[in-house]
């Protein structure tokens, strides 16, 4: 074994703590504030800053489902006009071929009268 590979196995031996340690430690803990980390300040200030870019997302989202929810209505409402036009039409093509039929069967009879 080098040298340097015993210096390093007797660095890592395992040795007991010191009398005391224990409490020391505890006692230290308990006394101490905890303190907050890099990350957790870091990520409050990202919050910060990302809140304002998040509630603009949300308005220019909202306003685009808006849109799009009249968008679809215009087109409902287009949609009912149209079947009423055609149904309207329908039913003076309808009036409209009665009447030929109506002549149609005037001049009919005449023209039965005659011979």
């Amino acid at each position: 074994m080098t040298e340097f590979e015993q210096q390093l196995a007797r660095a890592l031996e395992r040795r007991e703590p010191p009398a005391g340690f224990t409490s020391r430690v505890l006692a230290e803990a308990s006394r101490q504030r905890p303190v907050r980390s890099r990350w957790s300040a870091w990520r409050w200030t990202l919050a910060l800053r990302a809140a304002p870019v998040m509630a603009a997302l949300l308005v220019v989202a909202g306003g685009a489902l808006y849109q799009n929810h009249e968008r679809i209505e215009r087109g409902e409402a287009a949609k009912q006009q149209l079947l009423l036009a055609v149904r309207i039409a329908g039913a003076k093509l309808h009036d409209a071929q009665q009447r030929v039929v109506s002549i149609g069967e005037i001049r009919g009879a005449g023209i039965e009268e005659e011979q």
